[in-house]
């Protein structure tokens, strides 16, 4: 019993009190980059490390969890995940209930908040936050009545709330009265029903954005292992020539010590 005991020990003590976890979000929020894992360089790489250390150092001080600073990254990553699939399982109960959660699911604290605001909100609860408008939308009942949208990923109503920027174009069903027609492009009865889907040229824009972003980041990556690799070589040769500087020394000391002896003994030939 007392063997079992020890690892539940262990991780309850392990687990970061409320005020580290606040310490920790605070840090987040000044820091995005760190956050997000934005800082990829060599330079921008040892900086995070330096500064997850500081913040181990402020952590462990408060008492709690006592981690080192890879301790707090990786909790971070893990609280990251959890925190994106829990956005997600919310997004999916309120799609199926209309804007309400009906799966008796958690909801995210005042931190979990902050830390979603850091990580970019929405983009961040749903991944891709574009929206498409249903092809077929159900008729409004009365005037003024506007059509209804489909999201393809829906964020809490807690966390992140969808905003229209651009005015969504939908053309009229054939049969409707102009009362009940949404006024945008008023189309002929001969006219075929046709329908453009808004922002269609957005995800190719953002996905050609991301590749090159990834190439960027790609080859900086290479000129960073280049930079490390020469500045190994580079110690290897130093710290070769001086050992072989030492060896030099030490011949010509052996040199010295020959060629006195045999003065030595000069001398005393010399000598009657």
């Amino acid at each position: 019993m007392v063997n079992k005991s020890i690892p539940i020990l262990a991780k309850m003590t392990n687990r970061p009190t409320y005020s580290q976890i606040e310490c920790l979000v605070e840090f987040l929020e000044q820091n995005p980059g760190i956050a997000k894992g934005l800082l990829r360089t060599s330079q921008a790489k040892l900086e995070t490390k330096r500064k997850w250390a500081s913040l181990a150092t402020s952590l462990n001080s408060i008492g709690g969890a006592n981690k080192d600073g890879q301790g707090w990254a990786k909790y971070w990553a893990e609280k990251k995940c959890g925190l994106k699939k829990q956005c997600a399982q919310l997004s999916s109960s309120m799609r199926r209930t209309g804007g309400g959660t009906a799966d008796n699911l958690p909801t995210l604290s005042a931190l979990d908040k902050r830390l979603v605001a850091v990580m970019g909100g929405q983009e961040f609860a749903t991944g891709n936050s574009s929206l498409a408008v249903n092809p077929f939308p159900e008729l409004p009942r009365s005037v003024g009545t506007e059509p209804q949208v489909v999201e393809e990923e829906v964020s809490h109503h807690d966390v992140m709330e969808m905003q229209f920027e651009q005015p969504v174009h939908v053309s009229p069903i054939l049969g409707t009265s102009h009362s009940e027609i949404i006024p945008e492009t008023i189309i002929p009865v001969t006219t075929p029903l046709q329908i453009t889907p808004p922002l269609s040229n957005n995800p190719p824009r953002r996905r050609r954005r991301s590749l090159t972003q990834r190439q960027d980041t790609v080859t900086m990556e290479r000129f960073a292992m280049m930079e490390e690799r020469r500045i190994e070589a580079e110690t290897t040769t130093a710290q070769a020539l001086v050992q072989l500087s030492q060896q030099i020394g030490n011949i010509a000391r052996a040199l010295t010590s020959i060629a006195t002896a045999i003065s030595d003994v000069a001398r005393k030939m010399l000598d009657p």
